[in-house]
């Protein structure tokens, strides 16, 4: 209703009007030393979440535009109604609004909130397009995750990936050749966070040869310069990848290093299964540093996924029957304990999605951990194993 109000006769019968609807059920299992354990509400944590997008997308000759609202209603008990993302860091006004219902128990929550996820308008020329609003901007080729996506990327264990949250950008893309692009983005930051600066990155991708790509990207990103670069290519039969990126954090004192090198194969019964190597110079090493890694605000806000430095990550993925598809990821940290032995921890997650119609599909969602829990404090001694074993079930159509 709201996208229909604001498009102009001109532009109405060019509209594509559609939505999305979702509800999701969640319920996890805390034991002791796991997060949101021993919390007063019991050791089985429940959630609940209904949410409905409408989306205006449409566009006369040169020029496009979309709207999408998003709206959402969460029930939680035993677990947060609401955490920060990226892309909080990177909205010059929220345009949302919500309705929280506490009774005096942040853990037992009912949130009801809407949001302005996307509005923006594009208009493309011969070899280029400017496009100005809150859009999303998703760069980088790794599989779990991608050092050069520096606006925020999905976490490896999301479920709704299906609309990438948008941002307040200013874009301009130029196509030099058939075969490359490149991008230039200034982003604004919030208006009431003198603090952080706006933000400008330029991403650069390049076919090379016949089966091989070439990205570069370069910025300054919440104030902190950054460079990096990834290459994609097939060799043998297998597809393989490397991606870097090189930040000078704070003040400059400090720099790190994020590289992730992967491969990829299909077996002949059309089994597809990736691996990956995570290396992020911003993360820990040690057990007893993780504690000091919860107040860092790349990690507050999910800019920063992973608390330990190493990660090894596997995913496959099948076609079990024409409506049943089936994945498994296994994500393993590896920290070196007060002795300085390696110690690793792993997050195994089964997906089946069941296709219900075209417009519709079922989703079931096992999280299974081990490794070591939360201290007496409250932080985390490894990187999955304070999260509680869950199982999750959504069912979502298109209109």
């Amino acid at each position: 209703m709201v996208a229909a109000a604001v498009l102009s006769p001109g532009l109405a019968p060019a509209a594509d009007l559609t939505g999305r609807f979702s509800m999701l059920g969640a319920t996890a299992r805390a034991h002791s030393g796991e997060v949101a354990a021993g919390q007063g509400t019991g050791d089985t944590l429940t959630a609940d979440q209904q949410s409905l997008r409408l989306m205006g997308d449409g566009g006369v000759d040169q020029d496009e535009w979309s709207l999408h609202l998003a709206t959402a209603r969460v029930h939680a008990n035993g677990l947060p109604v609401d955490a920060p993302g990226p892309g909080d860091l990177f909205r010059y006004r929220e345009l949302s609004g919500e309705w929280l219902d506490e009774d005096d128990d942040p853990r037992n929550a009912t949130r009801i909130g809407y949001e302005l996820d996307r509005a923006f308008y594009r208009h493309r020329f011969d070899d280029a397009a400017v496009a100005f609003g809150r859009q999303p901007i998703d760069w980088g080729s790794g599989r779990f995750w991608q050092p050069l996506n520096v606006f925020g990327a999905f976490a490896p264990t999301a479920i709704d990936t299906d609309f990438k949250q948008g941002i307040d950008a200013l874009v301009v893309d130029y196509y030099p050749s058939a075969f490359s692009s490149l991008a230039v983005a200034y982003v604004l930051a919030p208006r009431e966070e003198a603090a952080i600066d706006d933000s400008a990155a330029v991403y650069y991708r390049r076919q090379v040869g016949e089966s091989s790509e070439l990205s570069l990207a370069g910025g300054r990103v919440l104030d902190d310069p950054l460079a990096g670069a990834a290459f994609e290519t097939d060799w043998a039969g297998l597809g393989w990848r490397v991606e870097a990126a090189y930040f000078s954090l704070g003040d400059g004192d400090e720099r790190a290093w994020y590289w992730i090198a992967g491969l990829d194969y299909q077996f002949p019964d059309a089994t597809s299964v990736t691996v990956e190597w995570h290396d992020d110079g911003r993360g820990v090493s040690r057990e007893s540093a993780m504690a000091g890694e919860l107040d860092d605000p790349l990690v507050v806000h999910g800019l920063q996924q992973q608390l330990s430095r190493r990660v090894l990550a596997l995913g496959a993925q099948r076609d079990l029957t024409p409506l049943w598809h089936g994945g498994y990821a296994l994500l393993v940290g590896i920290l070196r304990d007060g002795d300085g032995d390696p110690v690793a921890s792993a997050l195994h997650q089964v997906d089946l999605r069941y296709s219900v119609s075209n417009e519709s599909d079922l989703l079931l969602s096992l999280v299974a951990t081990d490794g070591k829990g939360v201290d007496a404090q409250g932080a985390p001694r490894s990187e999955f194993g304070h999260v509680p074993n869950s199982l999750t079930v959504r069912l979502r159509f298109y209109f």
